[in-house]
């Protein structure tokens, strides 16, 4: 799908090189502050040491879309049908990747509403989930700029996986019978930590869907 992006040495020059550069940047952001939202809700970092970085590497991030938005709209008038469906895909993912800024932001809303860090056996089960996003965000940036289709399929397995044990616990969650400590925030932690996860994922299936089939992934294993 991918390959006039890989190089800036086929019609589009250094303008394709730009945007591939500026996507990989919003992905190394968006998994920035997602570790940091979701560190700051578990208890391991200060919300007021990271709140300006957090809202200004969103910021960027939102600046980075527009910015690749713009330059896929120049790039596909001026190099036409041929590479129309690539620019459609990028355009989608890029969306993807702004979102994962907003669950972060979303994540550390929810670190600064709730009385205290979660405890406990949810505690310890969400530091393993999110460190698990975290590797999946980095393997998904490999896949993407080494156009892997085979390493894309382990990212989007591995991600079905974690979004179905986020289901799992939610599910739990909503029909325990015993009490549990701030269900309510644990719940939307599972929620938020799975958007990010399924956005991962659509960055991923990128390399190996059809255009028709972005954001509906069937299971690849």
């Amino acid at each position: 799908m991918f390959d006039w992006f890989l190089s800036s040495a086929g019609s589009g020059g250094p303008g394709l090189e730009k945007m591939r550069a500026e996507f990989g940047q919003m992905l190394d952001a968006g998994r920035h502050i997602f570790d940091a939202a979701a560190n700051a809700f578990l208890g391991g970092t200060d919300l007021e040491v990271i709140r300006t970085d957090l809202f200004e590497t969103e910021k960027r991030i939102n600046s980075a879309e527009q910015q690749v938005r713009r330059e896929l709209v120049v790039h596909a008038s001026v190099h036409g049908v041929i590479e129309f469906p690539a620019c459609l895909v990028l355009m989608s993912i890029v969306k993807d990747a702004e979102r994962v800024g907003d669950y972060a932001k979303n994540i550390f809303d929810l670190a600064e509403l709730t009385a205290h860090p979660p405890t406990g056996e949810h505690r310890e089960r969400l530091i393993v989930l999110k460190d698990r996003i975290s590797k999946l965000m980095g393997a998904a940036r490999k896949v993407f700029d080494a156009q892997d289709k085979d390493g894309a399929a382990d990212v989007i397995c591995e991600a079905q996986k974690a979004e179905d044990f986020c289901d799992e616990q939610i599910r739990a969650l909503l029909q325990a019978e015993q009490d549990v400590d701030m269900p309510a925030a644990y719940v939307l932690a599972y929620r938020y930590f799975k958007r990010v996860i399924s956005h991962t994922r659509n960055i991923a299936s990128s390399i190996i869907q059809p255009i028709h089939k972005l954001d509906f992934p069937s299971k690849v294993k």
